[in-house]
Formats: C-alpha cells, structure tokens, sequence
C-alpha cells in the first residue's frame, strides 16, 4: 500500500519585487532506483501531500529560491538511477547527501548569467521503521534563525522516541548517534567559504540507547578561533540512526545555531591622560562587529573610570541595529555645550546594549582625559622715567 505525507510548508519572502519560489524535494529508493520528486509550494505558509511513499523511506528538503522567473521543475520527477559517489552543489557550498543510501549528483546552476541556486531550508528523514528525534537549540536572544554570540551560552534540548529495545525479537533501531558540526563564516560576507574550507566535525560524539529528553543549558561555541572571542559561524547538532548493516547513516533531526562575534571599539583622537581645553573636533569612535541587535553609545562623565557609572549620552554617537548580521560603523564625538561642567579628570565610555545580560549595558571601550580651560598670561608691568 503506497502511503502519502501531508507536510507543513513555511515560505520565505524575498525583498523587493524578487518573490522565492519555493518546492519541497522528495527523495527516495525505490527497487534500487534513487527518484527525485520536485513539488511546488505557493502562499505563505500551508500544507502539500506528498507523492506515494515507497521502499524504506524518504527525505523531505525544502528549497527557496529568491527569483520568481526562475522554475524548480528544471528536475521534476529525475530519476538519478544507482549513482555510486556524488556531492549536492548549492548556494556555491558543497552538501553531502548520504541518507537512505541515496548519493545524488546534481547541479542546480552554474557560473555566468546561470539563474540563482535555491537556498535549502530544511531537511527531514522519514521512515515506516526510523526512531523520531527532535533538536532543539535555545540562545538569550529569541531571534530566529537561532544566533548567539560568541561569549555566550546557549541550551540544547534532545528528544528521541521510537527507539527499539536491543532485546525486542522484532529488531529496529536501537540507537542514534548525534554529531556537533561547524561551519566558519567569512567575516565580510558572514556566510560560509564559497570553497567549502572551514567546515567540519568536532571530535566529541554522544550515543543514545534510551528513549527520553535530554537537556544541557550551558553549552558554548568551539568554533576554531585563536580568539575565541571573534568567533564568526555556526554550529549544528544532527542525529542520525544506522540503516542495515551497510554503515550508512540516516539523519533524523538536525538544529543549527549562529554564532556572532563580541564587537570591539576604539576612541580615536583622544589620547589617554592628555589635557585638552576642551574636546577635539575630530574626536570619533571606530566599531567594529557591532552584534546585529544592538543600541551602541558613548557616554561622558567627570572623574575617573568606574564600571556601571551613568553619565550624559553624547547624542552624536548613538547607532542602532536590528538586522540579520554584525555591523561596523564610525561616530564622531561632538559636545553639546552643556556636556562639559567644571575642569578635572574627564571619561568617555563607549557602552553597547544587546539581549544578553538581560540588556544591561557593557563597557566596550574608553578613555580618560583632563580639561583645563585656565587661561595663563605672563606679563611683566614696567614703569620708566624720561
């Protein structure tokens, strides 16, 4: 009896007058033949029926393209055949597909005016005999895709059922594996190398033979960094499940979390203990890797420099981000008349606000410096007679 799956869709809309077109993929082995169906997706969210389900099983990929000229049915209904090694090109990274026993070769696109690759979304394995995994990972920030930043931790969440008891006569799959992979992100582009370097797996790896939720709330980034805390990528947890006793693996669920770097700032024209009679106008601050959710701000002060000390907001400096990646951006430091009381010791702080530390603000830089605004005039009074 064929069976079919209902499946949920979620769409994404491109900027612009540019729509994606979205289709789910469907692969499957059917009597050793690997067979690709392509079903289109339309609307915002919703649900397809898939095609029949045959053989051991399947894998669900859903796709975005950021073109509406451009059609997904260019591999409608391909059947690839028994194809012995191959690797997925997609978005310009190299994606291996090794699930259920299928090794597609398959180019979405190509160089020059080709039409733009579609981006995978998701991807599900599903099987009449396949134990049900769900990954779950967590950050102090709620944005979605999930993204952290590179000091902070984050919580993973596992649950798994289905799994076979090794004593049952009935057999089935008794365990699952889990994986925690990487990618490094180019720090322009802040997106994975186009050549596919910076990718691979940690050596740590967890087995599971229970059925159960498991939970870690302390878990932190092990992008390889010298500086961990300039960390630019992402990591991803997958589980798998053994398929036969070929040694081919099947990934069941899989959750992916970006990790962006700590910002850093310099005051620049404004020298550390130097007097001043009163701000120099070329006073700026330089800031870099500003965290995508952020409000970023210097402050001044009289006196010295005191951790968590509220001072007058310089307004020039203010810059504010809510977007998808780490901002750099230069600020002058122009004075109100008001902002300078009587002379002394002096501190410019540059704090950031971002969802960690429940938005309490964080030092990133400083300087400190004394006003002097005394005017000495040396004169000598003389008084000749004629």
């Amino acid at each position: 009896m064929k069976r079919r799956l209902l499946l949920p869709a979620l769409l994404v809309l491109g900027s612009g007058s540019s729509i994606a077109v979205d289709f789910i993929r469907q692969i499957q082995l059917i009597e050793n033949q690997t067979v690709v169906y392509d079903v289109p997706v339309t609307g915002k969210t919703g649900e397809v029926l898939s095609k029949p389900l045959e053989g051991d099983g399947a894998v669900f990929q859903l796709y975005a393209y950021e073109d509406d000229h451009y059609s997904p049915w260019s591999l409608l209904d391909l059947n690839a055949g028994n194809i012995a090694h191959a690797n997925v090109s997609l978005d310009s990274h190299l994606l291996d597909l090794d699930v259920l026993g299928i090794h597609l070769d398959i180019n979405l696109g190509g160089g020059g005016d080709a039409p733009p690759l579609p981006k995978l979304l998701d991807e599900k394995t599903v099987g009449a005999h396949l134990p049900e995994a769900m990954v779950i990972l967590r950050s102090e920030d709620n944005y979605q895709p999930v993204r952290t930043r590179a000091d902070r931790p984050y919580s993973f969440s596992l649950a798994i059922r289905k799994l076979a008891d090794p004593s049952d006569p009935r057999g089935g799959v008794s365990s699952a594996d889990m994986d925690r992979s990487f990618k490094v992100y180019h720090p322009e582009l802040h997106t994975p190398f186009p050549n596919g370097s910076g990718q691979g797996t940690y050596g740590e790896g967890y087995r599971f033979t229970l059925n159960g939720d498991f939970t870690d709330t302390n878990v932190y980034q092990q992008l390889p960094f010298e500086r961990p805390t300039k960390a630019i990528g992402e990591e991803t947890f997958t589980v798998r499940v053994p398929l036969g006793s070929t040694g081919q693996k099947a990934a069941i669920a899989s959750a992916k979390i970006q990790v962006w770097p700590i910002c850093e700032g310099v005051v620049e024209n404004l020298e550390e203990g130097k007097r001043y009679m009163d701000l120099p106008s070329d006073a700026r601050v330089t800031l870099k890797d500003l965290y995508p959710d952020s409000v970023t701000y210097a402050q001044i002060y009289h006196g010295a420099p005191q951790l968590g000390r509220i001072g007058t907001v310089i307004g020039s400096s203010v810059v504010s981000f809510n977007t998808y990646a780490p901002q750099n951006a230069v600020v002058p430091l122009t004075l109100l008349p008001t902002d300078l009381g009587e002379d002394g010791i002096y501190t410019i702080e540059v704090l950031t606000v971002t969802p960690f530390n429940d938005r309490t603000p964080e030092r990133v830089a400083y300087v400190s410096f004394e006003i002097d605004r005394t005017i000495q005039v040396r004169s000598t009074i003389s008084d000749a007679e004629k």
